[in-house]
């Protein structure tokens, strides 16, 4: 049974169910253009041994597809249960799924790009291959994350297979990340004329996003025994594996972590002092339960304009329980962050069918200014700067401010305009104050208002 108590959320921030009762959810996928009737599907996510369960406004489950895997899983974790159906990404006009597997060929492993339709994005009706025949293996190192770039083309992740050298193998398609045009052929513009090959030198590359900011595809890469990394992707560029995890990196974990899952902030789902944070999911042990130090957990990263390096990092949840629950899967959508549970807290390798999804939403958040009584501002919607709260102008009552005789002064919040606060016989002088043209690192408080502790009295908390 899935508990909401034993998941640890950064302060301002509450989780919610979204679905139980899947079988090893691996990855999410949200709708373009979301809206629609309560039956209409919202997300999807694709289950290890070969479903794609659609999950509907409503948080409703569908079975869109089944029977995607051509053999029988072993449930070895670790070892040969592990890979299976994993990637998944929606193609925004049509509504198709990119899924991406592994099968059986004549006794051997492959990995295979598989798209499907539906008229109503309910229950698959055809499917058809787009690219197969990679070398693979059933231990995890299988084709992972498709996904679509900023230029309309398909991405898809590659993992060395278990054969490290073929990373470097520019003839092979292990190792890569490639890229293509939706229907599988090769566009003419690639890095290499007649090669899939976007980039090489990756172990096992399991998640991808987009950052809008610099128009850049990262990657999550799984190392052995140590050195996990992230990684901006970039035409030509190789990244290094088997001589090393850490050729154009961007970060990496020393003592593994087991990276999965990766997602900017980038549509305003979370308060705007966490956008364009990089959100990872570090899945942990292959199979563990309780609290061990390694993975369980979903960071957050504040990620150098320049997409070179990472200037912070926090643990954003935390699994906290005795079971086998671990993220696995995440993805922004409507309201905030979802994120899979792959084994949830039962133990899912046994037919116990108990991952699960989850939201993390921020809490409701109020604030309020008085003086003698006198409500000044009052706000669901305040920005906390060096603790100060500043109120969105339309939250004010302008008609206690008039402007102050303080010249405006500079710093990093930008140039300071200041305001008497009237009420009555009282004057507080130089009391609020507002950011016009803030810099870029405070541009969620332009124009918000601000008011002098001590001067008028304060009182912030947070709603439940």
């Amino acid at each position: 049974m899935a508990r909401l108590d034993n998941w640890w959320v950064f302060p301002g921030f509450e989780i919610e169910l979204v679905a139980t009762g899947l079988d090893l959810p691996v990855n999410l996928a949200f709708v373009a253009g979301l809206g629609g009737a309560p039956k209409a599907p919202l997300l999807y996510v694709t289950e290890l041994y070969g479903q794609v369960k659609a999950i509907t406004n409503d948080w409703s489950v569908c079975t869109y597809a089944t029977g995607l895997l051509n053999y029988a899983p072993s449930h070895e974790f670790p070892g040969t249960g592990e890979s299976g159906l994993t990637g998944i990404c929606v193609e925004p006009e049509s509504g198709d799924l990119f899924l991406t597997m592994i099968y059986m060929d004549k006794g051997e492993v492959k990995g295979k790009l598989v798209r499907t339709s539906s008229r109503d994005g309910l229950a698959m009706e055809s499917a058809r291959v787009v690219l197969d025949g990679i070398a693979s293996t059933a231990r995890a190192h299988q084709i992972q994350a498709p996904s679509v770039g900023f230029d309309s083309k398909l991405y898809v992740n590659v993992a060395d297979g278990g054969e490290s050298d073929m990373a470097q193998d520019d003839a092979d398609l292990r190792g890569k990340i490639l890229r293509m045009n939706r229907d599988g052929t090769i566009p003419d513009d690639n890095p290499t004329p007649g090669s899939y090959v976007y980039a090489k030198g990756f172990r096992n590359p399991f998640g991808a996003a987009w950052r809008k900011s610099d128009g850049s595809l990262y990657v999550s890469i799984n190392g052995p025994d140590r050195d996990d990394v992230l990684a901006r992707v970039q035409p030509g560029r190789d990244h290094g594996w088997p001589r090393s995890m850490r050729t154009n990196a961007l970060f990496w974990w020393e003592y593994t972590q087991a990276p999965t899952a990766i997602a900017f902030m980038q549509d305003g789902q979370f308060p705007p002092e966490f956008d364009d944070h990089l959100f990872v999911a570090l899945f942990g042990n292959a199979y563990a339960k309780g609290r061990p130090v390694k993975g369980k957990k979903i960071v957050k990263m504040g990620i150098s304009g320049e997409g070179c390096g990472v200037v912070s990092y926090d643990e954003f949840v935390s699994y906290v329980g005795d079971g086998a629950a671990t993220p696995c899967g995440l993805a922004f959508g409507p309201g905030g962050l979802y994120f899979s549970d792959l084994h949830g807290e039962e133990n899912g390798l046994a037919g116990a069918a108990s991952g699960s999804i989850y939201r993390v939403k921020p809490k409701g958040k109020r604030a309020t200014a008085l003086l003698e009584g006198v409500v000044l501002a009052d706000s669901g919607m305040y920005e906390l700067v060096e603790s100060y709260v500043y109120f969105p102008p339309d939250s004010v009552e302008w008609q206690y401010l008039r402007p102050g005789d303080r010249a405006p002064t500079r710093s990093w919040k930008g140039e300071a305009v200041y305001y008497d606060v009237v009420v009555g016989e009282k004057v507080s002088r130089n009391a609020a104050w507002l950011h016009p043209a803030p810099e870029e690192a405070a541009r969620n408080i332009k124009g918000y208002v601000c008011f002098a502790y001590g001067e008028v009295k304060m009182q912030t908390e947070r709603v439940e």
